[in-house]
């Protein structure tokens, strides 16, 4: 099944997660540590999906990743505390942002979403 652009992207396999890296050389990849039974992640998720949907699919893609499933690429990624959301853009990590916390979740997006010689749409994700 494909995932409509803007959609919220679950990872499943590593086969997946080197094809979302890879993107992220051209645009922002945000990368969603959770955990389906996660309290804090059931809170933020309404938030994050809302986000996805505003996201031009060119610009930024979400992908959530189970820490579950991914437990070492977790531990790699110093996942200490869910969610946990890490933003990756020319194949490094640029900002983290940890937690319930939907404005830094906002604010980071919206720093890293289009490169500096261009005039981003801020997204909105309240």
């Amino acid at each position: 099944m494909m995932a409509r652009p803007g959609a919220v992207k679950n990872i499943e396999s590593w086969d997946e997660f080197t094809k979302h890296f890879v993107k992220s050389e051209y645009k922002l990849v945000v990368l969603v540590f959770m955990a389906p039974w996660s309290e804090p992640w059931k809170l933020m998720r309404p938030a994050v999906e809302k986000m996805a949907s505003g996201l031009k699919s060119e610009e930024a893609e979400v992908c959530t990743i189970s820490v579950d499933r991914f437990n070492t690429l977790g531990r790699l990624l110093r996942v200490e505390a869910l969610p946990t959301f890490v933003l990756v853009k020319r194949h490094r990590a640029v900002a983290r942002v940890v937690g319930v916390n939907r404005d830094d979740l906002h604010s980071s997006i919206n720093k890293h979403l289009a490169p500096p010689s261009s005039s981003p749409q801020p997204i909105n994700i309240s």
